[in-house]
């Protein structure tokens, strides 16, 4: 008996565990699996598709909820695939088929719920959309999808947003490409003259020369590649200076540190005054260091002329720390020794003058007796 009450008790356990584990690994209403092609900047005229899958758990949805979609790009061809229950959602073997057109921009593509929603079912919609990119959204940013959900626990859903290039700037953003590789390579150049290694910035630049010839070779016959190429080289380009800026970072940093040793050293050695200028100059880097390196760790690029002063600034004031602990090395008493003995010497020398003198005197006045 105490056995079968033992063997009721471990099923009984395993059974809320089971019901526990399917609790929790119930689906979750949202978005997800959203791609979005071209996913870089875009032009006008240019062709832009995308998919995004909407999980929805039974019970989530009624038939007097919605789901609408808008984009603002034109004429656009709209897909919405319905699977219902777990074991459909992967499937290619959707229960129903929804499809639309939508010729202007941000017009609504809303299916009907009689035909999308099954309340007692888990359901996975995968909308499928392509457009293109209205001439108007020249020089703007775009977000090409927009989906928005009666209900809360679905919510709405926005993709990033798309610079949208004009075609008639093609020129200048090549030559503004251009001027931003020539500041990096000044950059690389200054930072390679403290010994820093910088190469895998210089291949970065070296990629990114490569784009602009791209972009100058498609020109404004195929401004979809020009634009393309650009894109990228901006992105070599932002790697480089992240680059750079963790590099020179990292120098800083080293250099304050070997600063603040020596300060340390020369307070040892009494050289109060020196320790104290170094001090503060170590101070006064390090608040710098610490807003350029949140900057860089946020994901962002440091101000360029900050980082550039606050490296320049770290070598000079190391520089500084060694000699005056060089300097250190020698005890004051050293330094003066020679001034002394000249000293002693010297008051040697009067006294011996002083001592001839007061005896020629002497033999002078024995021969007048």
């Amino acid at each position: 008996m105490k056995h079968m009450r033992k063997i009721f008790g471990i099923l009984a356990v395993l059974m809320v565990g089971m019901a526990l584990i399917g609790a929790g690994s119930a689906a979750s209403a949202g978005y997800s699996d959203v791609t979005i092609t071209p996913a870089t900047s875009l032009t006008p005229g240019q062709t832009v598709t995308g998919v995004m899958k909407i999980s929805v758990p039974a019970g989530t949805l009624s038939l007097t909820d919605s789901l609408v979609f808008t984009s603002p790009l034109q004429n656009v061809k709209w897909e919405y695939k319905i699977f219902k229950g777990e074991a459909n959602k992967n499937s290619q073997n959707p229960a129903s088929v929804v499809s639309g057109n939508t010729a202007k921009p941000n017009s609504q593509f809303a299916p009907d719920p009689f035909s999308t929603i099954y309340p007692n079912d888990d359901v996975t919609y995968i909308l499928s959309f392509s457009g293109v990119v209205p001439e108007s959204s020249k020089g703007k940013a775009i977000n090409v999808i927009n989906a928005v959900c009666s209900k809360a626990a679905v919510g709405s859903y926005t993709s990033t947003a798309q610079k949208i290039y004009n075609p008639s700037d093609l020129t200048a953003d090549i030559a503004k490409l251009n001027k931003e590789i020539s500041t990096t390579e000044v950059r690389i150049t200054k930072y390679t003259e403290y010994g820093l290694d910088l190469s895998a910035a210089t291949q970065s630049v070296a990629s990114a020369k490569t784009k602009v010839s791209a972009a100058q070779a498609a020109g404004s016959g195929n401004t979809v590649t020009a634009y393309a190429n650009i894109e990228a080289g901006d992105t070599f380009i932002t790697n480089a200076e992240r680059t750079i800026s963790l590099t020179g970072l990292k120098a800083a940093n080293s250099n304050i540190a070997q600063v603040d040793a020596a300060v340390k050293t020369l307070y040892s050695r009494n050289w109060k005054s020196e320790g104290q200028l170094l001090e503060t100059r170590s101070t006064s880097m390090k608040y710098t260091y610490d807003t350029l390196a949140a900057t860089y760790n946020a994901g962002g690029i440091p101000d360029a002329a900050k980082l550039d002063t606050l490296v320049a600034d770290s070598y000079e004031t190391l520089a500084e720390a060694n000699e005056y602990l060089e300097k250190s090395k020698t005890p004051a008493i050293l330094k003066i020794l020679p001034f002394i003995i000249g000293g002693i010497v010297l008051a040697g020398a009067v006294v011996g003058i002083v001592f001839l003198i007061r005896r020629r005197r002497a033999n002078s006045w024995d021969e007048l007796g």
